[in-house]
């Protein structure tokens, strides 16, 4: 990839909108107030009776795009030393700010358990999966599977072939089937293999994501002819089954919940619509406002739960029959900090990554 993918970034900034935009109307949901009007028909209309979720669509989307260009960035970048020293610089400002102000909202303005330096600690450096702790930052599980997939990459690097993108995704799918059994284990509380069971149950739930993210990276050799197109098919079936079958298992696992088919709905909805806009990239032109989009979608997604969740339950206590204005009001809001996060942090703490790298 040679310059940058604009249709990407419009894509990322599109897909942070949807998910802030349906959290916030979750909340108004939670509310109980969402019962008529715009947001309510709206809400009816994208979920589609819950065969689909568009907030997945746009979480499954992420994924690919992750996919597509981080490895290209390893790739430009030489060395395990640089990519990871960018990493960092990207990901960790925004995600600290985020971290900090929702301990301190948490510990001073709610009565939700206290976080203790421990339990900030452990979200801190991403360990909560390993130390089975609570997640403070209810959007980190996707950084979880971000930081799987970055540690990932330099083995996929090492071989310009197909063969260790498909011996990981048929590994990553007999590995998931063949702990089956152990799913039984981590509903028996109080035995010495329930921390193993949970560990086992962390691989197993998030390799369909950590696949999706591995699809992206599939689709950017095959569309940039780093393969054959014939290699790139194969791999890409592959990779897809292994998807498919991974959701259905966790299907199995959680009877009756439909989560599982709604995860893998949405990712044929998010597959489709990634491949269709990289197909129409030359005909989109540059469009300002979705770049701008792009830049700070990031930072939007990283504080949106933190700031808008009780932005906007403060304003639903002031005008709770106009929950349209409330959103509204809110996601412009959070627009607003995340862009000033973007330009007073965010890039200063990428130059200097790229100062620290040379």
């Amino acid at each position: 990839m040679q310059k940058r993918v604009l249709v990407l970034d419009y894509l990322r900034g599109l897909a942070a909108v949807a998910v802030v935009f349906g959290h916030f109307l979750l909340e108004t949901k939670v509310q109980n107030i969402n019962s008529y009007g715009i947001l309510y028909n709206l809400t009816e209309f994208l979920t589609f009776k819950r065969y689909w979720y568009y907030p997945f669509i746009a979480v499954h989307v992420f994924f690919l795009i992750s996919g597509f260009v981080v490895p290209k960035s390893y790739e430009n970048d030489g060395s395990v030393q640089k990519f990871f020293i960018k990493r960092i610089f990207r990901i960790y400002p925004s995600y600290v700010i985020a971290l900090i102000a929702t301990t301190l909202i948490i510990n001073l303005f709610t009565r939700e358990p206290f976080i203790g330096t421990r339990q900030f600690l452990i979200n801190l450096f991403f360990l909560q999966d390993l130390l089975n702790s609570k997640t403070i930052l209810a959007v980190a599980w996707t950084l979880l599977i971000e930081w799987k997939f970055y540690f990932l990459v330099p083995i996929l690097s090492l071989s310009k072939s197909s063969s260790i993108f498909t011996y990981f995704a048929c590994s990553t799918f007999v590995f998931s089937w063949c702990l089956i059994p152990i799913d039984l284990i981590h509903y028996i509380e109080h035995t010495k293999f329930h921390l193993l069971a949970v560990w086992c149950n962390i691989l197993t739930d998030q390799s369909p994501h950590l696949l999706i993210v591995l699809l992206g990276t599939v689709l950017a050799k095959g569309y940039l002819e780093l393969w054959s197109s014939k290699t790139a098919t194969i791999v890409t079936l592959i990779t897809i089954s292994a998807i498919f079958f991974a959701f259905f298992r966790l299907y199995l696992k959680y009877e009756p919940s439909d989560v599982s088919l709604i995860h893998l709905n949405s990712f044929i909805c998010a597959f489709c619509i990634f491949n269709f806009t990289y197909a129409l990239r030359a005909k989109i032109p540059y469009i300002s406002f979705l770049k701008w989009l792009g830049d700070i979608s990031y930072a939007l997604y990283i504080i949106h739960l933190t700031l808008g969740k009780y932005v906007l339950n403060f304003i639903i206590n002031y005008i709770p029959n106009y929950p349209t204005s409330a959103v509204c009001i809110t996601l412009c809001f959070c627009l607003v900090v995340s862009h000033f996060i973007h330009i007073l942090i965010e890039t200063r703490f990428i130059r200097y990554a790229k100062k620290l790298t040379g």
